[in-house]
């Protein structure tokens, strides 16, 4: 029997490690193709060539910043033919406003909110085109807005505002959803969820934040 996304492919950035490294894992767990996207060549690589041993699943890889806009259309175009696209990118630094500089918030966001939004808006027009698709945005901030962690609040509120807006635009078939991770990751809890949603995206509506906790429950 095949399993659950045999034949579909799915983007995956930030897959090097962290987050986009469990949800590549499980996407091709539950069987889908992979795309996967990251800056570090070598440590890309060889994520890939582990989960072709363990899954078996074909793999490309694509180097790049989507937060450059020429490397994010330069990416989508590799990826276009993808049905599901999870963004995993940024590593938001913790702290007050005064223990965060200029350098780490522009670097932070460059990853966490430049980068989405430009493969979104490159991914959103290939689903477009092909009537269906699922794009998923991890959201990596507190549950509520914390002084004591503002470039995650921050940021986290400019990818929360992102999904609610896509996801009243979102064209016929393809549906737009906020993956929410409170600052908190169990890795058996996460990747469950990546898998539950990509096989039920029918059960939240698009432009909908939704928890690990939402989507196993």
């Amino acid at each position: 029997m095949d399993a659950p996304l045999h034949g579909k492919t799915a983007l995956v950035t930030g897959a090097s490690g962290g987050v986009g490294l469990l949800a590549a894992r499980a996407l091709a767990q539950t069987g889908a193709d992979l795309y996967l996207t990251g800056l570090n060549p070598a440590s890309l690589n060889g994520v890939a060539e582990e989960i072709r041993k363990d899954f078996a699943a074909a793999i490309d890889v694509h180097t790049g910043n989507p937060a450059n806009d020429t490397d994010a259309e330069a990416i989508a175009m590799a990826c276009g033919d993808a049905a599901i696209f999870f963004n995993c990118s940024g590593n938001l630094p913790s702290g007050t406003i005064d223990d965060i500089g200029d350098g780490q918030w522009r670097k932070s966001w460059e990853a966490a909110v430049f980068a989405p939004l430009n493969l979104c808006r490159e991914m959103l027009g290939h689903m477009s085109d092909a009537g269906q698709g699922l794009v998923v945005l991890v959201i990596d901030s507190p549950a509520a807005p914390d002084a004591g962690d503002i470039c995650a609040t921050v940021a986290g509120g400019a990818l929360k505002a992102l999904v609610k807006a896509l996801g009243k635009s979102t064209p016929q078939g393809v549906k737009m959803l906020g993956l929410m991770t409170n600052r908190t990751i169990d890795a058996a809890s996460f990747s469950m969820a990546v898998s539950r949603l990509a096989c039920e995206p029918e059960r939240f509506a698009t432009g909908s934040l939704i928890t690990v906790k939402d989507v196993n429950a």
